[in-house]
């Protein structure tokens, strides 16, 4: 990398990266969450005298706000790691934001713990729906900037809308067990329930199935191109490999060598011959 391009990669508010470090780090920060969050539950005072079966009446608030912050942890990432998938590179703001994703995604254990201990009270469990909402939330604003910024290969607008539909269905459920806290914490808590059935809700939303290869041809114009490696996943490798110690996308480091092989190398072509022989 040439000095001003370090330069501008250290100063610049808009210089890219690659997206492989930051979902390295998010995956390991989201398996510490879900690792902790089993320390919010403890046994009851004075355990001691009571049968097994009181004791696993008393911890059943705990169990249920333990088990329902794991599984929509679980499903977040589940959903982060697939649209991902359609991350060709990162910038400086849409590292901000994984970053405040990871903040709220932190106090989950907290404030799941918080729902437990206190489950008849409507404020305690206000804060752990809102610490759900907020991070559904977020993460709908991490996929709409990556598209607004041209962050993404090329997505297909039914699947965008599939996406998006998606990401909010936990906030909007998060938002009504809200409003239900103040009238009963048990029917809220229950609202979660609803989940179970978002493949049902997403049916109207179903994208057409079509084959992602980052772009599609009719958009694919004079300065693009499309490159598939699926024959020589040796060399699919390779370029991961050396685009992640250059802290490129892959994109960037063929764009990178075919500028120095056009530099180089006389490209003969037309008439004058095959392209370099090849």
């Amino acid at each position: 990398m040439k000095s001003r391009d370090l330069y501008h990669a250290l100063i610049s508010s808009d210089s890219e990266h690659n997206p492989h470090r930051l979902e390295a780090f998010f995956d390991a920060v989201y398996a510490i969450a879900l690792t902790i969050l089993v320390l919010g539950i403890s046994l009851p005072e004075h355990s001691q005298s009571l049968t097994i079966f009181q004791i696993f009446n008393l911890m059943i608030p705990q169990l249920y706000h333990f088990a329902l912050a794991f599984f929509i942890l679980a499903a977040f990432w589940i959903a982060h790691h697939r649209f991902f998938i359609f991350i060709k590179k990162v910038n400086p703001m849409f590292i901000r934001i994984t970053f405040v994703t990871l903040f709220i995604t932190c106090l989950l254990p907290f404030t799941s713990t918080l729902a437990g201990d206190y489950h008849t009270d409507p404020t305690s469990v206000v804060f752990f729906y809102s610490n759900l909402l907020i991070l559904g939330l977020l993460f709908l604003v991490q996929w709409l900037y990556a598209k607004k910024a041209g962050l993404t290969i090329h997505v297909p607008d039914d699947m965008s809308r599939y996406i998006i539909v998606k990401l909010l269905f936990v906030p909007i459920i998060a938002g009504i067990a809200i409003i239900v806290a103040f009238y009963s914490t048990v029917l809220s808590s229950l609202c979660f329930l609803l989940i179970v059935l978002k493949n049902i809700f997403m049916l109207p939303f179903l994208p057409k199935e079509t084959e992602i290869t980052g772009n599609s041809p009719e958009d694919i114009s004079e300065d693009e191109i499309s490159i598939r490696l699926e024959k020589d996943p040796g060399l699919s490798q390779l370029l991961t490999e050396v685009s992640h110690e250059m802290d490129l996308t892959r994109e960037d480091l063929l764009l990178k060598i075919l500028q120095r092989w056009k530099d180089e190398t006389e490209v003969n072509v037309g008439e004058k011959g095959k392209l370099c022989q090849l």
